[in-house]
């Protein structure tokens, strides 16, 4: 790993060092205060030797007991030098704006001219979702990338990243992309069908409803119905008739009846009167029926009505506008 060490940043290291002077004993004690400036000697010493890892791990230390802009520049200057460029930019950010505050303006110097050099070294990467790609969680190094950024650049270290996707039905998808400094890759996330998968069945069709039968089709069973009955009783009572028509021949000589023949002649009179009422009710009941079958749903403008008061039988006829 290269470093990139200048003047300006041994000047802000020996700034470091004298700032960590002593504190007020409320806030810490003195051990605690020497056991980090030793701490932070000796990171600089690692940083010297080129040591970056273990003087960024001695720094944070450091940082625990007191964060100056001093120590956390040199956390920057530590993660620039080990490729953790997307960590020592925010830093450098951090030591900017905290040096400002203390009025250090040569650390906000050094920190914004490593800022403007870094920030064009930063690598990018572009995740897009593919073919059956639209629903699988996809991950960048492990952490799961939300929908907001999925298609658009991420600031990455320098090196090797591993994207993987994942989704019901297809096969895991996992490439490893390596990226240099100043680089912008594009990743597609394509995912195949599992081997054998079985296929979501189609929902099933909807349950086969019987046609019902139209109110006409009924209509027509059932004037039907009491037409053919009506014939039936016309029948009946003409047979009825013609039983006393026979009688009353028996027992008329010449045309001339007893009284006893009375009640006959009665009787044959009333079969006849209802023999043609039910033959005229049955002829009616079958025509409408034919009727109300042959016309189906469409309603006709006149028919008969079922179960009319004060009708022949129950059934009139109406007439519709």
């Amino acid at each position: 790993m290269r470093s990139r060490w200048s003047r300006p940043i041994c000047l802000a290291l020996t700034l470091g060092v004298g700032s960590l002077g002593p504190r007020d004993a409320a806030a810490q004690d003195a051990a605690e205060l020497q056991e980090a400036r030793d701490k932070f000697q000796k990171a600089l010493a690692l940083q010297t030797g080129g040591d970056w890892a273990g003087a960024l791990a001695l720094l944070k230390e450091v940082a625990a007991v007191r964060s100056t802009p001093q120590v956390r520049f040199n956390i920057a200057l530590c993660e620039e030098n080990l490729g953790q460029l997307v960590a020592a930019v925010g830093d450098y950010e951090l030591a900017a704006a905290d040096a400002r505050s203390a009025g250090d303006h040569e650390v906000v110097e050094e920190a914004q001219r490593r800022l403007a050099e870094l920030k064009g070294r930063i690598p990018k990467i572009v995740v897009a979702r593919g073919i059956n790609a639209d629903t699988a969680t996809i991950t960048l190094d492990g952490v799961t990338l939300g929908d907001q950024v999925i298609g658009k650049e991420m600031n990455v270290d320098p090196g090797p990243h591993v994207i993987t996707a994942r989704a019901a039905g297809f096969e895991s998808f996992r490439t490893t992309v390596r990226v240099d400094e100043a680089e912008t890759q594009r990743v597609e996330v394509t995912l195949e069908p599992t081997p054998g998968a079985v296929a979501p069945l189609p929902p099933p069709p909807p349950p086969k409803v019987p046609p019902e039968t139209s109110t006409n089709e009924t209509a027509a069973y059932i004037v039907g119905g009491v037409g053919v009955a009506s014939l039936a009783t016309a029948g009946v009572m003409f047979g009825l008739r013609q039983g006393a028509l026979n009688e009353l021949e028996r027992e008329c000589v010449d045309n001339t009846c007893p009284e006893e023949a009375r009640s006959t002649a009665d009787r044959g009179e009333l079969y006849t009167l209802l023999g043609n009422v039910a033959l005229g009710v049955g002829a009616l009941g079958v025509g409408v029926g034919v009727i109300l079958l042959v016309t189906g749903d469409e309603p006709p403008r006149s028919g008969f009505v079922l179960g009319a008061p004060n009708s022949l039988g129950g059934i009139s006829y109406v007439e519709r506008f």
